[in-house]
């Protein structure tokens, strides 16, 4: 007998494959048109915030620059855009 036979394959139980399946990702297109319909509900300081701060990669300074705001009031109104647009858009999340 030789000890240098390769390992036999075993099937796995349906609860291990289930447990490290990848996470069924819409089509990009669809992301892209979610992402957009999430951004139109927000109401529009906020959509003005997220899109300066996170899109424009501009932070707090380019939302009180847009908006005209105080820095900090401007790092509010950001996030709070972008907890609204992640709340809207939890579904996704895996």
């Amino acid at each position: 007998m030789s000890t240098d036979r390769p390992p036999r394959c075993r099937p796995l139980p349906p609860h291990v494959v289930e447990a490290v399946a990848a996470p069924v990702v819409p089509p990009r297109a669809e992301l892209l048109d979610r992402l957009d319909r999430a951004l139109a509900a927000l109401p529009a300081d906020e959509r003005a915030a997220v899109i300066a701060a996170h899109c424009y990669g501009e932070g707090a300074v380019g939302v009180a620059v847009e908006l005209g705001l105080e820095t900090e009031d401007a790092d509010a109104l950001a996030r709070s855009g972008l907890q609204l647009l992640r709340a809207a858009l939890s579904d996704l999340e895996g």
